[in-house]
């Protein structure tokens, strides 16, 4: 795990100007069997904090989250992120409770789609506001070994401004019987009442691998450019996935 880690961090190159300290993740129609216990260890390096006095620069944010299928069709998890930066100061990220709701047997079908419903309490360090609300739809798609995935995500800071407009899609192939490459592009286009013009958007592009070494372990790994001035600039990240 410290070498992972490590070698997250020789990858940022550069500062970056991003608005937020985050897991990079789209979500798919896939859950845990009914009964199963999951968890996944997210790394994330080089991703910069809000701007403005206190947030979190450079650093590290780990965050693990531990899932549990209720029934076919829900999932419940628990998120608890951690970020340390590199100067060595370390931060409690708060907490964050997620719902996700999917079409049974969605591993099996050409289209499936869902709902995730996310209520999270961070500080200021971590968002610009305690409490957030975000709702993210899920659209997979499948055809051979090909897999298309639509997040587009509204963000719902509570008590201050309006609801954020940040989409995701991700497109797959399956290389080998358990791996698989991809691409990931993770957007924000500011407040749905005024949206940003292009320069204040962000727009992070992902290169990606999955590999998946037994039923009970998988490994997600990116790398990461950012397409505007709003956005970072290299990042890596890391999700290990475990099944109980």
């Amino acid at each position: 795990m410290r070498r992972l880690a490590a070698l997250l961090l020789l990858i940022l190159l550069g500062r970056a100007e991003a608005a937020g300290f985050d897991e990079f993740q789209v979500f798919d129609g896939r859950i845990a069997e009914p009964g199963s216990i999951d968890l996944n260890i997210h790394l994330n390096a080089g991703r910069r904090g809000r701007l403005g006095d206190g947030a979190p620069r450079n650093g590290v944010l780990a965050t693990a989250e531990l899932g549990y299928a209720t029934i076919p069709w829900h999932e419940v998890a628990l998120l608890v992120p951690v970020a340390r930066e590199f100067s060595g100061d370390t931060y409690g990220g708060g907490f964050k409770l997620r719902n996700t709701f999917i079409s049974p047997g969605a591993d099996n079908r050409p289209f499936a789609y869902g709902m995730d419903i996310e209520i999270r309490h961070q500080s200021a360090r971590f968002s610009e506001t305690d409490w957030a609300l975000t709702l993210r739809p899920i659209i997979d798609l499948r055809t051979g070994p090909w897999q298309l995935i639509l997040n587009p995500e509204v963000e719902i800071p509570l008590g201050r401004d309006g609801p954020i407009f940040a989409p995701a899609v991700r497109g797959v192939r399956q290389v080998a019987p358990a791996v698989w490459i991809g691409l990931e592009h993770y957007m924000e286009f500011g407040r749905i009442s005024r949206g940003e013009g292009l320069p204040k958007q962000a727009h992070q592009l992902f290169v990606t691998t999955d590999i998946r070494f037994t039923n009970r372990f998988a490994l997600h790994l990116g790398l990461g450019h950012g397409l505007t001035h709003a956005s970072d600039r290299w990042l890596g990240k890391a999700i290990l996935g475990f099944d109980f």
